[in-house]
């Protein structure tokens, strides 16, 4: 039988370039066969451009989040009007047209496996919608209670894998709906959890079944707190107070 393949997934950088390459450095030490980034890479931190370079310098199957499609759509979220447009202008018409380019799901058939039954599909959010909430674990703050079992299998839809992996809600949580086996990734750039290190996941195939490790990774997040605030740019407050105390702040 072939050896351990494993999978490095990466979600939720939000322009948080620090952070990424924190995550990037503790990688290169860390076996691994792959790298999938699992959307949300520029909206909110301090260095949205400087992220998507990251990023595309991987060359890695990169997926959307729901924060992409805000920079792309005509019409965003109310209020988000000015963060949108500051990114857009950082990022440019090319790396406007890299987020237009990305797919909607990544899905990985280990080595003489087969398909679906001992895939890892990877979602930002759910395989049904990028912008949806699906909620194995309550968070550490019991800010969102656990998704209902008939809406979280809505939110599968017909989707099948040995393991579907998201990211979205920004903490490291696991759960089985319908028979169906499933594990949210924590957060590069911003974290739910009380924890402010950086966090991504390696699922790794041992034959049988895709098994998920969390990893942390510490880098100067006040630094990056502050770059955020001297910026000046929209929501600057509640958005470095997400970073300093990992954790969700209302924007307003």
């Amino acid at each position: 039988m072939a050896g351990p393949f494993t999978i490095a997934i990466l979600s939720d950088i939000h322009g948080n370039a620090a952070a990424l390459d924190a995550i990037l450095a503790d990688l290169a030490a860390v076996p691994h066969d792959a790298v999938v980034v699992a959307g949300d890479l520029v909206l909110h931190g301090p260095r949205p451009a400087e992220a998507l370079a990251r990023v595309r310098d991987l060359v890695a199957p990169t997926i959307s989040g729901n924060t992409d499609h805000y920079v792309l759509a005509d019409e965003v979220p109310a209020g988000l009007d000015l963060l949108v447009g500051s990114v857009r202008e950082r990022i440019g018409v090319d790396g406007m047209a890299y987020l237009a380019g990305l797919p909607f799901d990544h899905r990985v058939t280990p080595p003489g496996g087969a398909s679906p039954g001992d895939d890892l599909l990877v979602v930002h959010a759910t395989p049904t919608d990028v912008d949806a909430v699906l909620i194995l674990e309550a968070d550490p703050f019991g800010t969102w209670p656990v998704t209902p079992a008939e809406e979280a299998t809505a939110l599968l839809g017909d989707a099948r894998a040995n393991l579907i992996v998201f990211g979205h809600i920004h903490y490291a949580s696991a759960g089985t709906v319908g028979g169906q086996r499933l594990a949210s990734v924590g957060a590069v750039g911003f974290p739910f959890d009380g924890d402010p290190r950086a966090a991504y996941a390696l699922a790794t195939w041992d034959g049988q079944e895709w098994r998920v490790a969390h990893r942390r990774v510490a880098y100067d997040h006040r630094r990056a707190a502050e770059d955020l605030l001297r910026s000046g740019g929209p929501f600057a407050d509640p958005l470095a107070r997400r970073l300093t105390e990992a954790r969700f702040v209302p924007l307003a």
